[in-house]
């Protein structure tokens, strides 16, 4: 009592102190400098082996206990707060490439909490104040989504996940595990319909606690929803009103007297063009009708032109604006639009002559 946190080893890069209690009053992520008194609780996030430390020095005059065995009520109280955990990159620009940790002063500045670093495809738990950041360095974080919302709003981190992070349920992972390969192999064995198996294994996982309905209704990603009723809308819409027909009699046209095969390369081409503009939902559901007509023009079998789109429509590379990944990466790594295409034209060129060369052999492109 009466020493700080740093002054007691508590606040050292290796032990951090998520929360501290005194009486009825809770602090998150206190400051290195907030002294202790008698009968405050606190809440420390640290390795197992720093915990044998801690009991063996007797650091602050208190003999460590073994915590008892936690409540899972309380646990689920825990997980509904209002905290969120999200990964922040430092951009190229950042004011703290080649800087120490402790100039972010994330305590006492934003009142959030550093977990983990992740550099070059490694995770550095035990980060210490004197650890220097460099670009490209994933920040692991834990606060509220309006105490992370500043710390990214300067301009010097961006924030790559949005915070939609669950607390684990490991005790429920067979039981997800088990519907998940339940749903494959009936379905495998033509027992019933995939759509009715999906139903059931969802109400599943529901039932048993694996996830909560709250959960599963914020996980569905209602504008791709929409997205795709409205261009299957237009689907139908283009295939009844003949306009898919009339396309698909255009390109044939302007293929005139090439071989089903090369009409399936130039299917391919021209979807993988148009992705590179266009969301690759809306060109699969776009273009679907019209390479079917396509085939039914050249008296083919139509599945190898839809795999083709299908393929194509996930191709984008070569664009920061094709997809959402791409536009992130821009964004964040500081790219221009000429480094896209630099790298992403090649690629799909290797993308659009494998498709074309390998989607015959595995579907071929028999008469009807």
């Amino acid at each position: 009592a009466g020493r700080t946190l740093k002054e007691a080893r508590l606040s050292n890069g290796v032990i951090k102190v998520l929360k501290l209690f005194r009486g009825e009053e809770e602090w998150s992520a206190p400051a290195p400098d907030t002294r202790l008194e008698v009968g405050d609780r606190l809440v420390v996030h640290t390795r197992s082996s720093a915990m044998v430390d801690l009991r063996s020095t007797d650091l602050v005059g208190l003999r460590a206990q073994t915590p008892p065995a936690a409540d899972p009520q309380d646990l689920e109280t825990l997980r509904r707060r209002d905290v969120v955990i999200v990964e922040a990159l430092v951009g190229q620009t950042s004011r703290y490439v080649q800087r120490p940790i402790r100039d972010l002063d994330l305590a006492a500045r934003y009142g959030i909490h550093l977990i983990a670093v992740h550099r070059r495809n490694a995770s550095i738990p035990d980060v210490g104040d004197d650890f220097q950041l460099q670009f490209g360095d994933v920040l692991l974080v834990e606060g509220t989504p309006t105490q992370i919302k500043r710390f990214c709003d300067n301009g010097d981190l961006f924030a790559i996940t949005d915070g939609k992070v669950s607390a684990t349920r490991s005790t429920k992972a067979p039981i997800a595990l088990a519907t998940i390969a339940g749903v494959m192999l009936l379905a495998a064995f033509n027992v019933m319909p995939i759509e009715g198996l999906a139903i059931i294994g969802a109400a599943v996982v529901l039932i048993t606690g694996c996830i909560r309905p709250d959960e599963a209704y914020k996980s569905v990603e209602w504008p791709i929803i929409v997205l795709i009723f409205g261009m299957l809308a237009i689907s139908i819409a283009m295939r009844d009103s003949g306009l898919a027909a009339m396309l698909a009699g255009s390109l044939v046209t302007v293929g005139e007297g090439l071989s089903p095969w090369m009409m399936l390369a130039l299917v391919i081409l021209i979807t993988s063009i148009a992705t590179e503009f266009i969301s690759n939902n809306a060109v699969a559901v776009l273009f679907t009708p019209v390479v079917i007509g396509v085939a039914q023009h050249l008296g083919v079998d139509p599945r190898p032109f839809v795999v083709g789109v299908m393929f194509a429509a996930s191709a984008s590379f070569a664009t920061p604006i094709g997809y959402q990944t791409n536009t992130l990466v821009y964004s964040a790594g500081n790219y221009r639009f000429s480094d896209f295409a630099r790298l992403g034209i090649p690629m799909n060129l290797i993308v659009w002559l494998t498709a074309s060369l390998l989607i015959p052999l595995f579907w071929p492109l028999n008469p009807l």
